[in-house]
């Protein structure tokens, strides 16, 4: 079966070549894509994924974590005295115009944070420089991925952001926004003096810590009940923010969209030279058929071949994929690719190459034996 099914396909090498060229584009085009939407999604939490607390307190009916409205220290106060919390610690996070080498401004977040003991929240994948200058006033760290936007490629660097003196005392790699407004983290302090319109105690959210022996969940439950605050898990508030950014700007439609798009240049391609092939060997079909070959044995032998087709084209995609992670990697995307993505995309090849392969098997069934010897 399998070496038959591999003769019918290789008799005609271009419309081969065709057939694993259209299976390859079209894994490509899944993996690409669905890469992309789960690399946009880890960008967007990654903040949050990055922290070690327990819970993310903020204000009540907040709904996109970067343009979180703040509140004052009174509420951290009160977070920070409820039963069960080992430690609190304040962030502040909002937008703040950053001047360039060339005098121009550039909106960047600002990342707010307390910088004394081991916070739960800092700067990780540092390249450069000395993070725990942070507490320095005016001190900053940015990301050298942003180098494109920043124009700042080394520490040292002065500038100032919304006027106020700022210098670049560590440098990370790959610690990007959703927003595409490059990340700037600071000294809590630091933050409150970049965004004076906020006030000198704001705060944006609270992380918690719980005591050991105490659940989270009891302790998220009562700061639920302080007056206009709402508290969630980390891993809530992680896919809260992939679920805004997914359905609210519709980035998860869009990248689906043309993952299914993929599917469907797949399935016409192999299914056209499927049915282009059966035509042509209709003849030899119907000896079998006449030879005394069951349906069930035809069927298989188009089935392998569809298999043959599938294999080699998700072998050739998945490395396409592969390339071009890297190559998206150095235009500042990400391309997340894991096992269990392959594997649903496998599996998705699969299907879509059977169904594919349905034409010409109805064609085949549907075959009058005698008809190959008439005329």
């Amino acid at each position: 079966m399998w070496t038959l099914a591999r003769k019918l396909l290789l008799h005609d090498r271009l419309r081969f070549a065709v057939a694993i060229a259209g299976v390859s584009v079209s894994v490509m085009l899944v993996l690409v894509q669905v890469g992309l939407y789960f690399g946009f999604m880890d960008t967007a939490s990654s903040l949050i994924d990055a922290s070690s607390a327990d819970l993310w307190v903020g204000k009540a009916g907040n709904e996109s974590f970067e343009f979180a409205s703040p509140f004052d220290e009174r509420t951290y106060y009160k977070v920070a005295s409820t039963p069960g919390v080992e430690h609190a610690e304040r962030v502040l996070m909002n937008f703040a115009q950053f001047k360039l080498a060339d005098g121009g401004d550039l909106g960047v977040q600002i990342v707010g944070i307390e910088t004394t003991g081991l916070p739960m929240l800092a700067p990780w994948h540092v390249i450069a420089g000395d993070v725990k200058r942070l507490a320095e006033p005016g001190a900053i760290v940015v990301d050298r991925t942003e180098y494109s936007k920043l124009k700042i490629d080394h520490v040292g660097h002065t500038t100032e952001v919304s006027g106020v003196r700022a210098e670049v005392v560590a440098m990370t790699k790959g610690i990007r926004s959703f927003t595409t407004s490059p990340i700037v983290f600071t000294d809590l302090r630091t933050a409150r003096s970049y965004m004076p319109t906020l006030g000198s105690d704001a705060v944006t959210y609270v992380l918690v810590k719980v005591k050991p022996g105490v659940s989270p969940l009891v302790v998220k439950a009562q700061i639920d009940q302080l007056p206009h605050l709402a508290a969630y898990t980390t891993h809530e508030m992680s896919e809260r923010t992939r679920n805004y950014w997914s359905t609210r700007t519709g980035v998860g439609a869009g990248f689906f969209t043309t993952a299914i798009l993929g599917v469907i240049v797949g399935f016409v391609v192999v299914g056209q030279i499927l049915y282009s092939g059966t035509l042509q060997y209709i003849r030899e079909y119907g000896t079998l058929k006449a030879m005394g070959a069951r349906n069930s044995m035809v069927v298989r032998v188009i089935l392998a071949q569809a298999m043959i087709s599938a294999a080699l084209g998700f072998v050739v995609g998945g490395v396409l994929a592969f390339g071009m992670q890297a190559a998206m990697a150095k235009a500042n995307l990400t391309v997340a690719l894991f096992p269990s993505l392959y594997g649903v995309t496998l599996v998705v090849t699969i299907a879509m190459c059977s169904f594919a392969a349905l034409l010409s098997i109805v064609k085949v069934l549907r075959l009058d034996p005698a008809s190959v010897f008439k005329g």
